[in-house]
């Protein structure tokens, strides 16, 4: 590594720190009557953060990176959403299950019992 590198580097940090700094402080969280206190998910600060951060470091890397994380993100989407499917098809089979069992229990046994 050069010199003229560790310049660079050197000057996007300061560039960085420069930013950090200059950047506005959150509002107090002092309200009036009748206003929330919910920013809400899509204009929240810390979150659009993350997200440039990410952007940034996602566009920072070389292209085989880049298809790399996306097949990795890929796959941990269908995986997720794979699971969620399983657990509303579990909840559904142990609903009739359920429904199968009391309509049985009072078929039979209800009318057992009053005999």
């Amino acid at each position: 590594m050069n010199p003229q590198d560790n310049r660079d580097y050197e000057r996007s940090f300061q560039q960085v720190e420069m930013n950090l700094d200059s950047r506005p402080t959150q509002p107090s969280l002092d309200t009036q009557p009748g206003q929330t206190l919910y920013n809400g998910f899509p204009n929240s600060q810390p979150m659009k953060l993350l997200f440039h951060q990410i952007a940034n470091w996602f566009n920072t890397l070389p292209t085989i990176g880049k298809v790399v994380v996306a097949i990795a993100a890929a796959s941990i989407g269908f995986s997720l959403l794979r699971t969620v499917l399983q657990l509303v098809a579990s909840l559904i089979s142990l609903a009739i299950l359920g429904g199968m069992l009391y309509f049985a229990y009072k078929f039979f046994i209800s009318s057992q019992s009053v005999k």
